[in-house]
């Protein structure tokens, strides 16, 4: 354990803190450095007594720098002790030493690695403990040490998360307008919020009129409704539409690239889940795709061939309610990741969020389902893509009267939803013509809130046609009018 604290990289440490370098140095790194030299599974009594005077010696250079000193204030008091004399001399050097900034990047990717070994540390007893008991077989029921060893596994996912996480906040959480370079800043700007990083949803009164040409990076989304109002549709019908999207909507390289769609149900089971995906495709009914499977269509090479000239795929996974957590969505992303690429996942979609289940346990049920909307934003931010969910409003949604006045105040179950969501859109049937689906962005940080629309939908089909705002008898047809060509023409299937 003690080799993750050499006398390299102490060296480097001091060489950090004291050098000359045009890159400024903050507090996150003494923080950071403070953090490797204290931690806890670090056993002192093995380290040779020549680091431990300069682990004690740079914990205490660290402790005065997040005082604010000078280093000509730190070596003085550092001075004024026998105990570092030995290294006053080297301080000394350092504080004359040039060092290139690769060189101090280097340095400082080098504390990030020992940061994050210690957050892959922090339950290393008991997943040794219970490595030994499997080795061993000293356990009392298989059922037991597979339910332990599944729960430390995820505890490990976590701290890794968490530590992205609180890196990434750290790398763009400070900025000093008159010292700090921008470009890193910026280029987080274009890589979340340009048009063309987006993904788009395929219908226009959503891309041109609600958002910023579709679903931003870093982003929660929510669509809440009643039930039989489409939430379930919508979301098939979100992922269909962006995945046959043309190449010629994105630019040169964003159309070489490899394009993942990540459909997680825990309510349909797999095969629903893809009849209603190519029911939505072709514009059929149930009757029509059993008709299809029993005179031998081809389904598989007509979904394969319109998916691969837009270089895109979409993967289902079927899991049963509360048989998930978001620590469990974090797996598969890294699936994905380890085939695809980082780059490749346009979003993840979550049907639906209620039937997650939380990795803290909770008595009160409205506080188990903040943590899991406070997890699956973490998990759009950790992973830098759009997080697309469903979610139940409230037993006032059924009301007639109150379908003209849809409001944040209907979300069912925990009003952090709505705390955590980037965007929440609330949805409802028309109770008297059942082909309307009304629908208000009661938030909106990505775009236009408090804005309502409806949308005509052919729900025996799966389909959600067109949207226009409300109150306009304008349609505002889906821009991708391919889309809606080749429904009509596979009818005849």
């Amino acid at each position: 354990m003690v080799d993750i604290i050499t006398e390299g990289f102490l060296n480097s440490c001091f060489s950090l803190l004291f050098c000359k370098a045009n890159i400024r140095k903050d507090k996150t790194l003494y923080r950071d450095i403070l953090e490797i030299l204290q931690f806890d599974k670090v056993d002192k009594m093995e380290i040779p007594i020549i680091l431990k005077n300069k682990i004690e010696c740079l914990s205490r250079i660290c402790q005065m720098k997040l005082e604010d000193k000078t280093d000509d204030n730190v070596i003085d008091s550092l001075s004024f002790s026998n105990k570092y004399t030995s290294l006053i001399p080297v301080l000394e050097m350092k504080r004359n030493e040039e060092v290139k900034d690769h060189i101090i990047l280097d340095h400082v990717k080098q504390v990030r690695l020992r940061k994050k070994m210690n957050y892959l540390l922090k339950n290393y007893g008991k997943l040794h403990k219970v490595l030994d008991n499997i080795r061993d077989s000293s356990y009392d029921a298989i059922d037991d040490i597979i339910i332990e060893y599944e729960s430390i596994i995820k505890v490990l996912y976590s701290n890794i998360v968490e530590h992205n996480r609180i890196t990434a906040i750290e790398a763009t959480s400070s900025l000093d307008l008159l010292k700090d370079d921008y470009k890193p800043m910026l280029d987080k700007i274009i890589e979340k919020y340009d048009r063309k990083n987006t993904t788009p949803t395929g219908f226009s009164i959503f891309d041109d009129y609600v958002f910023n040409g579709g679903f931003e990076k870093s982003r929660l989304y929510i669509f809440a409704g009643s039930a039989g109002s489409g939430k379930s549709t919508l979301l098939g019908n979100l992922i269909t539409n962006s995945a046959r999207m043309s190449p010629f909507m994105y630019d040169a390289e964003q159309a070489n690239k490899k394009k993942v769609y990540i459909y997680i149900t825990l309510e349909n089971t797999i095969e629903e889940a893809f009849m209603r995906i190519y029911q939505s495709l072709y514009n059929k009914k149930s009757y029509q795709v059993l008709n299809d499977i029993v005179n031998g269509v081809d389904i598989r090479k007509m979904i394969v061939e319109e998916f691969e000239k837009n270089n895109a795929t979409v993967i289902i996974k079927y899991f049963k309610p509360r048989g998930i957590s978001c620590t469990d969505l974090m797996v598969v992303l890294d699936d994905v990741i380890s085939e695809y690429g980082k780059d490749s996942i346009k979003g993840l979609y979550v049907d639906y969020l209620d039937v997650l289940r939380s990795d803290v346990r909770y008595d009160i049920k409205w506080m188990e389902i903040g943590d899991i909307a406070l997890s699956m934003k973490l998990l759009a931010v950790d992973y830098t893509i759009p997080v697309i969910t469903a979610t139940h409003l409230d037993r006032t949604s059924y009301n007639p009267e109150n379908i003209k006045n849809l409001n944040l105040g209907q979300m069912a179950k925990s009003i952090e939803k709505v705390e955590h969501g980037d965007c929440i859109c609330l949805q409802v049937r028309d109770p008297f013509d059942p082909n309307l689906i009304h629908m208000r962005f009661g938030k909106n940080r990505s775009g236009k809130a408090n804005v309502s629309i409806d949308f005509r939908v052919a729900l025996e089909n799966y389909k959600f046609i067109q949207g226009f705002k409300k109150g306009n008898d304008e349609r505002i047809n889906d821009p991708s009018s391919y889309i809606q060509d080749v429904s009509n023409t596979t009818n005849s299937f």
